[in-house]
């Protein structure tokens, strides 16, 4: 039936998510280790970041594996207990400079590689069931409730603890979730045959090849690129919050659960009212809105401003966020959903790492002021490219 979400599916995309979110309940911590411990500076620490999550923008590695027959199951499991050994590593003999980048690529490629095996199924439902993003947006509400977890529990834990302690203590917590999908994948998930495929990886090849000289998906994929290339201020603005607005870590906290719980509240408003908006429409407003949010960041008398800015704006970015989600399904091929979903969201991330490490030079070399600008002024470039996608007659 149309409209109706399977349950096991449902399950296993809600698990996978929460679990990505829960990922990063150390992240806190580790900043406070990075920056005010190792004193490394925002380019480091960008760089850092952008090598960590190099299985982000290898995904399409990940997604000729999805889309063999009956790997979803003993991948998923691979990938958790592969995960929590890690954890374990890292709890049991703490972090240095080197250790801190090879447990970041191990977990990102865990995390990564169980993100394609599920968003394949999700892609599927999506499409078989005509959800128009819907499926997207529970995932996107568990990420949030995990979100709001780890932006209020992390603070709590950076606080309470030496800053050697506490990420220990983070990634112990962080725990829970893997053992929940692993128990999962071995009592009751069963691969679904609908979802597989059973083509030869040179034919598949074949098949990706053809695709790629559709006109919409790659414009689509250029947008993409674009969009999230725009260099990120977010490492310089917890810089200025803490270096300048001196803003304690609890209060750290209460920024990030104040904008997380308002984007939770932004995916539900899209999945009951703006999934079914005219996509041209949405399109630009995720351009022009996203410009004028970036710009007001440049106003930042004190703290209580950016608790503001999180109040006002929170929502908002969370319907912009799942509407740049549901475009990208939009020029995803049938039949290859795991390789093109898995390739669409490599460049979507390989773009916002390189924009990351970009932002913490600028910030590094012109200030924050600059590298807000700069931010906006690549995002508001984006806008041209929008006519050439032809939406006027899409509906999400």
């Amino acid at each position: 039936m149309k409209n109706q979400i399977p349950i096991v599916v449902l399950l296993i995309c809600v698990l996978q998510y929460c679990n990505q979110g829960i990922a990063g309940l150390p992240g806190q911590a580790l900043y406070y280790l990075t920056r005010e411990t190792w004193h490394l500076s925002a380019v480091a620490i960008s760089l850092i970041g952008f090598v960590a999550i190099a299985p982000w923008y290898c995904k399409i590695f990940f997604g000729f594996i999805a889309d063999r027959k009956g790997t979803i199951r003993i991948f998923m499991i691979i990938n958790m207990i592969l995960l929590l050994l890690v954890y374990l590593l890292i709890i049991s003999v703490g972090l240095n400079l080197a250790l801190l980048i090879a447990t970041g690529l191990i977990i990102n490629a865990c995390i990564a590689f169980s993100d394609v095996l599920i968003d394949k199924v999700m892609v599927q439902c999506e499409q078989k069931y005509s959800l128009k993003g819907r499926l997207q947006s529970l995932q996107w509400t568990s990420l949030g409730v995990a979100g709001v977890v780890v932006a209020m529990c992390g603070a709590v834990i950076a606080s309470a603890y030496p800053v050697d302690m506490a990420y220990r203590v983070a990634y112990m917590f962080a725990g829970i979730i893997p053992i929940l999908i692993l128990l999962y994948m071995l009592f009751w998930f069963k691969d679904e045959p609908a979802f597989v495929q059973t083509e030869s990886i040179t034919t598949t090849l074949k098949r990706a090849v053809g695709k790629l000289k559709n006109r919409k998906l790659l414009i689509g994929m250029l947008f993409i690129a674009l969009f999230n290339f725009s260099p990120s201020f977010a490492t310089p603005l917890m810089i200025i919050a803490r270096e300048q607005l001196e803003a304690s870590k609890i209060f750290m906290g209460y920024l990030g659960t104040s904008s997380t719980v308002l984007m939770v509240i932004g995916f539900f408003l899209y999945y009951k009212i703006f999934y079914s908006a005219n996509l041209n429409r949405l399109m630009y407003n995720v351009v022009l809105l996203t410009v004028m949010i970036n710009l007001f960041y440049l106003y930042l008398p004190n703290k209580f401003v950016l608790l503001g800015y999180n109040i006002a704006f929170g929502a908002v970015s969370g319907v912009l966020m799942m509407a740049l989600l549901a475009f990208y399904i939009t020029i995803v091929p049938k039949g290859m959903e795991g390789l093109f979903y898995s390739l669409i969201v490599s460049i979507s991330n390989l773009s916002g790492g390189l924009g990351m490490v970009v932002g913490g030079f600028v910030f590094d070399h012109f200030g924050y002021a600059t590298t807000v600008i700069v931010s906006s002024v690549c995002t508001f470039l984006c806008v041209f490219l929008i006519p050439s996608l032809q939406l006027k007659k899409v509906k999400i």
